[in-house]
């Protein structure tokens, strides 16, 4: 990316520095083409690195759009745009909507609902609602997690309606009451040192509890020389067999914290999560809860870790805190679209989507 357009992006703080920085449609067709393309155009079709700017509208010329490009290989030729095979794949809408819809939703500590982002940018509920999961696609990360990683799992969903008329629930598999709700699987990644960003946290709809649920949802996320931290369920007792090493707290014995052992970065993950989708969604189907999981742990990730500070808690005992500083919402766009190529979405015939990416769930 040039420094032209970094110091663009830096200098973008406010509301009405968004406004003023998004407001030409050029600048910003080049402005998502350093972020897409940070080490210069790549094709989208075959990945080589040599291609022409086919001369448009803008330049008096043939009647091709703007920023056009056509690859340099003698067997692709193909042609294609910045936007082209990623989630703005297609899109009739300004490249200028696009930036600063991404800027509001990254702005807000825990997202922002798609009626009042239509509210907003001026556009339907419908089309606002895809631009939010068009951000969760590309917020995805597929690298492995190491290090110190901490593992858990909660259940998604609120509590059923009785119905006087149903049998009760009973017990299921070892005793445990049965549920309606969803099982989802939860990782997190300490922080190494301070100056460096927040860990990163995956989070995945699995079909249960079971080793073999956890293996398969741990197996493609976490390395095997990972250091893992998890309570003191079995599946995660005999999970942690797979990697260097392992140590649990016991929470049945109220044992939450011994020395550097906790899985409080997961547990404070957890609620997260909850309280984005109580106080922002208020409801996700588990069928697009991968996708919403994809931003709430990108958010996680964009900080860093300034230092510690001694705290007192509400019984007068002094802890330690970590302290956080965020990353601004303009730089975590760098982020956002350089992981965009690859990762395609559709409309689907009955108004929703269709996601063409492998990166779209785990588990």
């Amino acid at each position: 990316m040039s420094e032209t357009m970094l110091a663009a992006l830096t200098n973008i703080r406010t509301a009405e520095d968004m406004i003023v920085a998004f407001r030409d449609e050029e600048q910003c067709r080049r402005l998502l083409e350093s972020m897409v393309w940070p080490a210069g155009r790549v094709c989208p079709a075959c990945g080589y690195k040599r291609s022409i700017a086919i001369a448009g509208r803008d330049m008096g010329k043939r009647r091709a759009r703007p920023g056009l490009y056509q690859c340099s290989s003698g067997e692709c030729r193909f042609q294609f745009t910045v936007t082209t095979h990623t989630p703005l794949h297609s899109t009739k809408l300004p490249l200028r909507v696009w930036l600063k819809g991404m800027w509001l939703m990254l702005q807000s500590d825990k997202g922002l609902s798609s009626v009042r982002l239509a509210e907003a940018l001026g556009v339907s509920q419908p089309t606002a609602w895809r631009m939010g999961h068009a951000l969760r696609l590309m917020a995805a990360r597929e690298h492995m997690l190491d290090g110190t990683v901490e593992i858990d799992h909660f259940h998604l969903g609120g509590r059923p309606r009785i119905n006087p008329d149903d049998p009760p629930p009973g017990r299921g598999r070892k005793g445990l009451p049965n549920t309606q709700k969803t099982p989802v699987m939860v990782i997190v990644q300490r922080p190494v040192t301070p100056g460096t960003p927040a860990g990163d946290a995956r989070a995945a709809v699995v079909t249960g509890l079971s080793l073999r649920a956890a293996a398969r949802a741990a197996e493609a996320q976490i390395d095997p020389d990972a250091y893992l931290m998890s309570d003191e369920a079995a599946a995660f007792i005999a999970l942690g067999e797979n990697y260097a090493r392992h140590d649990t707290v016991k929470h049945s014995s109220r044992e939450y914290v011994r020395d550097a052992v906790h899985v409080n970065s997961v547990e404070g993950f957890n609620s997260r999560v909850r309280r984005t989708i109580a106080g922002v969604f208020h409801h996700i189907s588990p069928q697009h809860a991968d996708l919403y999981f994809h931003e709430i742990g990108f958010r996680w990730s964009q900080r860093i870790v300034t230092g510690q500070a001694v705290r007192k808690s509400r019984n007068g005992v002094e802890r330690m805190k970590t302290m956080w500083s965020r990353v601004p919402p303009a730089l975590q766009l760098l982020q956002v679209f350089r992981a965009a190529t690859g990762r395609q979405m559709r409309r689907s015939p009955d108004g929703g989507i269709i996601v063409k990416s492998a990166v779209a769930a785990f588990g």
